[in-house]
């Protein structure tokens, strides 16, 4: 008849499962030849050089050892398996789960652990649905196949997926989903793993240390994700933001984070344009995007465009017809790359936007921000945008000596008449800020011209009222050349400039002869900051001699002659 020890050696040899025995003193012995078999596979992993996974350091001597101790005390404690890993003696490796129980024997207590198979989960729970990449589970049980591998993850996030699926609903973000998931799985390396990791975001493990060449491989899957809008008729094109991070052995849960602190900071992109540019809001001008605000009128001095009504906007298109034929010219001269990322500064109610077709060469597969410190014109803006069905042109109230953009990023800064709104060299020197090295920065203004009789008479009370206060009437119409200067002043070499006129500008009546000048900067660029009382005082009383100066003048005499714009491209210096 067999003692209870030599039944109790019989079972444990008997077991098929990896079975080690801790004593009091934490010492660890292998019980069973499935044991003696894992320890000796570690064993040779660590004489061979080969980082041992999870276990490999606890079982490769006897005795004492932290590692697998703390895996036992924790199988012990939360009473439940504990997930890990184990070198095999062909050199692989095998994902299994360690068990341990109590047991007392002889007054002395001992724990039993041991190493089951991990039961697999059938292939549909890893796989999303939408997508068909892996889900979460999959990545998990991934992880500990990297972990003595080196390489860059890539964390991506689709923006704008709430904005899809409450205005053209869920099957829309399903389907939107699902073309960015087949074409992300056909750009990955076939070792590579990639995950759909949560609702918007995905995650790409590549076994690449270079993070500049993965950067790369990143804002190509970009382009590839854009194209796809049209073959596959999406409501909207889908544009990822994205972080990169390189990770060594071990280190590939930290990188994770690190790509998606890069991605928060980069989350400022608006739209990856197809030409590789980007235009990155700071902090600032996100909150300027997305928050309230933009639809206010623009009490602020220099606010371009405040004033111009419904009349003015007809004397535009019927009698003025020449100035669309200016935004068309302008936007030719300018020449913008189809899909470049372009942001226009100054832009008023989207003349050279929409009716110089701007939005229409940059094209959906490119970027266009457009930006002016009026809240009613960039309203009216987005109205012309919205009846045009051009939703992926971008607002954002910002004023042209200030821009909340990243330096450096975008392909295209330009602006047709804004200048004489601003101060114009602070305003060169953000636009050419904002621009890439190789970038191109473009302008229009105007030129010096002749003033008639009438304009100086209803100028000269406004001249006498700023004297008063210590202020000086500027003339906001610059001199021959003045402009290129300008440009090579903000570090730009100017390539090409034009100049169109001379021209007559006419006023057929003292209402539209208000509505033009009163916000033009010859009566607000001086009192900029000099607070309101003195500004609608000068207001009122030049407003009231342009009235007068109409029922005794006939309108031609309110003519401006010789008027000559000059455009002006220039790029940025490397």
């Amino acid at each position: 008849m067999l003692s209870a020890d030599e039944a109790g050696r019989i079972l444990f040899h008997a077991t098929p499962h990896p079975l080690w025995l801790v004593d009091e003193e934490n010492n660890v012995s292998p019980v069973n030849s499935s044991a003696e078999a894992v320890c000796a596979a570690h064993r040779a992993a660590q004489a061979s050089g080969v980082s041992p996974p999870a276990v490999a350091g606890a079982l490769a001597a006897d005795g004492s050892v932290d590692g697998f101790l703390e895996l036992v005390r924790r199988a012990v404690t939360d009473s439940r398996t504990v997930s890990c890993s184990v070198a095999m003696p062909d050199g692989g490796r095998k994902e299994v789960e360690l068990f341990a129980v109590e047991v007392v024997c002889g007054g002395h207590r001992y724990t039993v652990a041991g190493l089951t198979a991990r039961a697999e989960p059938p292939d549909w729970a890893l796989r999303d649905p939408v997508t068909g990449l892996g889900n979460r589970h999959l990545w998990e049980r991934e992880l500990p196949r990297w972990s003595s591998r080196s390489g860059c993850v890539v964390f991506l996030d689709l923006d704008d997926l709430k904005e899809v699926n409450d205005l053209h609903g869920h099957v829309a973000g399903d389907r939107t989903l699902a073309a960015v998931g087949h074409t992300l799985a056909a750009l990955v390396p076939p070792d590579a793993l990639l995950v759909r990791y949560g609702g918007d975001e995905f995650v790409a493990v590549l076994p690449i240390d270079d993070e500049s060449a993965v950067g790369a491989w990143a804002q190509d899957a970009l382009r590839h994700v854009a194209s796809v809008a049209l073959p596959a008729r999406l409501p909207v094109v889908p544009r990822l933001s994205h972080g990169v991070a390189a990770f060594g052995p071990g280190g590939l849960r930290d990188a994770v984070q690190r790509a998606d602190d890069v991605l928060y900071e980069r989350r400022g992109v608006l739209l990856p344009a197809m030409s590789g540019g980007r235009i990155i809001l700071t902090r600032e001008g996100r909150r300027g995007l997305r928050g309230p605000g933009d639809d206010r009128v623009s009490s602020q001095p220099g606010a371009f465009g405040t004033g111009f009504g419904p009349e003015f906007e007809d004397y535009l298109r019927t009698q003025y017809a020449r100035a669309m034929e200016q935004a068309r010219g302008f936007v030719a001269f300018v020449d913008p790359e189809p899909g470049s990322a372009a942001v226009e500064v100054g832009a008023g109610s989207g003349r050279i936007t929409f009716d110089g077709g701007l939005a229409e060469r940059v094209g959906p597969l490119g970027q266009l921000l457009v930006t002016d410190p009026s809240g009613a014109q960039l309203q009216a803006a987005r109205r012309h945008a919205q009846g045009r069905g051009l939703d992926w042109v971008r607002f954002l109230r910002a004023s042209a000596e200030d821009l909340p953009l990243a330096s450096g990023t975008a392909d295209l800064a330009l602006g047709a008449l804004f200048l004489h709104f601003t101060r114009p060299e602070r305003a060169l020197h953000e636009m050419a800020r904002v621009v890439r090295p190789g970038g191109r920065v473009a302008i229009s203004a105007g030129l010096e011209h002749r003033w008639p009789p009438a304009w100086r008479e209803a100028l000269e009370p406004v001249r006498r009222l700023l004297e008063t206060q210590g202020l000086a009437l500027q003339h906001f119409f610059l001199r021959p050349g003045q402009l290129e200067e300008m440009a090579v002043s903000a570090g730009l070499s100017v390539e090409r400039s034009v100049t169109i006129g001379p021209h007559v500008l006419e006023f057929p009546s003292a209402e539209l002869a208000v509505g033009f000048w009163r916000p033009v900067g010859l009566v607000r660029l001086p009192l900029r900051g000099h607070g309101g009382d003195r500004l609608a005082h000068v207001q009122e009383e030049f407003e009231r001699r342009v009235r007068a100066g109409f029922a005794y003048h006939p309108p031609a005499a309110w003519s401006i002659l010789d008027g000559r714009l000059v455009s002006v491209v220039a790029r940025r210096r490397a």
